[in-house]
């Protein structure tokens, strides 16, 4: 679809403008949130607790960077 294109598209250039600056790096493409899940699986298979917090830090919190605020 070409429409999904162009939004896919303003959505990297808009996330390229604002890199993430948390302390725990959040993932900002498919490709590290494939990294992320798979570090997560694997803390969770070897029962290292510390590894499946900051693998969920990564995965699960809010980062300005990726994601838009929400007004209330």
């Amino acid at each position: 679809m070409p429409g999904m294109e162009a939004e896919q598209t303003s959505a990297a250039e808009e996330a390229a403008e604002r890199p993430c600056a948390c302390v725990i790096a959040h993932v900002q493409n498919d490709e590290e949130r494939a990294r992320a899940q798979a570090a997560l699986d694997n803390a969770l298979k070897t029962n290292d607790a510390h590894a499946v917090l900051i693998a969920c830090l990564q995965l699960m919190q809010p980062c300005p960077a990726r994601d838009k605020p929400v007004t209330r």
